[in-house]
């Protein structure tokens, strides 16, 4: 996964998510998420903390592995497979009623 950090910062994360063929969907969750890119910032970005994030889309492994290597955003935005849409699901929120 390629993430972008605000104010600039990218980051590639070999981060394994759920994939759902049918819907075409790449399945993250943020709360996993966050907590792995608090451990990375506090250890390599510590002013980044709590920042704001895209998920920007993946790399396939060789690309991350080379990315080690990239000195260049344009070359690290060329062997990205950006997302064609950003979805985000909430869960219901179930209630209680009391019956008349």
């Amino acid at each position: 996964m390629l993430i972008l950090i605000s104010p600039a910062q990218p980051l590639s994360l070999n981060k394994t998510c759920r994939y759902c063929p049918n819907c075409d969907i790449l399945i993250a969750h943020k709360d996993d998420l966050d907590e792995l890119l608090e451990r990375i910032c506090l250890q390599y970005y510590p002013d980044l903390v709590g920042h704001d994030y895209l998920v920007v889309g993946t790399m396939e492994r060789k690309n991350w592995k080379e990315g080690l290597k990239i000195e260049s955003l344009d070359e690290l935005f060329q062997s990205v497979h950006d997302f064609k849409k950003h979805v985000e699901y909430e869960p219901a929120r179930y209630i209680w009623v009391k019956e008349d």
